[in-house]
């Protein structure tokens, strides 16, 4: 039965057990109920600037048995191998901001800590009976994604609540993924400023001069055929570099030109 069904179930019997009429309440025995809420981009997983993996989990808990149920952790399973996962710890516990909970990294995440759950529910968090729901995040890192794992795209993993009586309450949860951090660190990588042949002439290798450090290869020998593919190369990363700055020195003739001319402007 699915859970929305058998949570209807549950209230409606709870109702006419209320009202004197006799019903058998052991049908509506439910378990913990965990419900994905929030936009379709809450609950997401996204790179961190360290190459990590952070993952925000928006959700519901409601316990709808009759009994506390005491959790003692929460674990994430995601269809690939995470030995590093993490939850985010308590922020009063980190010596830092102590109201809001901050993914690591220059400029990262922070969200507050009273919408979160990890401090409410990890380390012997009590879910109360009779249908009292918990809502918030719960918030945590990871292992890389894998590479072959798209921006946009969803991914199924599957999240437990493991109680201390050893009673497992999973359920199947749909992430976005967001790996802007991974575009933009890709798109700022700068072009190296040391020469292309710096660990050649260090090692001796592809030396033109005479007295430098070893021998001057063949023109047949690998390293020469490498030598030769890299200035070739060199050669195409200077021409673009060389029309860019002709491009920028244009843009800034062109700027200074708009300038006077409003100046002009102003002055009549």
């Amino acid at each position: 039965m699915r859970k929305a069904n058998s949570t209807h179930l549950a209230a409606s019997l709870r109702e006419m057990d209320a009202v004197g009429i006799p019903v058998d309440l052991s049908v509506a025995e439910l378990d913990v109920e965990i419900e994905q809420v929030g936009g379709v981009h809450d609950t997401m997983v996204f790179d961190l600037r360290d190459g990590r993996a952070g993952y925000v989990i928006d959700l519901i808990i409601t316990n709808q048995m009759s009994r506390p149920v005491r959790c003692r952790d929460i674990e994430l399973r995601p269809p690939w191998v995470d030995s590093e996962f993490e939850w985010l710890r308590d922020p009063r516990e980190m010596g830092g901001d102590p109201y809001n909970y901050r993914f690591p990294g220059k400029a990262a995440l922070e969200l507050p800590r009273d919408l979160a759950l990890n401090h409410v529910l990890l380390g012997g968090g009590i879910l109360k009976p009779g249908g009292c729901p918990r809502q918030g995040w719960l918030l945590g890192i990871g292992s890389p994604m894998p590479e072959n794992l798209r921006h946009g795209a969803w991914v199924e993993i599957t999240l437990a609540i493991i109680a201390y009586d050893h009673n497992e309450y999973p359920e199947t949860i749909t992430l976005w993924v967001d790996r802007l951090a991974k575009l933009e660190r890709k798109s700022s990588r700068k072009v190296p400023t040391e020469s292309l042949f710096a660990n050649e002439s260090a090692q001796g290798l592809g030396s033109l001069h005479p007295g430098d450090i070893g021998q001057t290869p063949s023109r047949d020998s690998p390293v020469a055929r490498q030598a030769a593919a890299r200035a070739i190369s060199a050669g195409k990363l200077v021409t673009v570099l060389s029309e860019r700055s002709i491009q920028n020195h244009r843009l800034a003739i062109l700027r200074d030109f708009v300038f006077l001319l409003q100046t002009s402007c102003r002055e009549i």
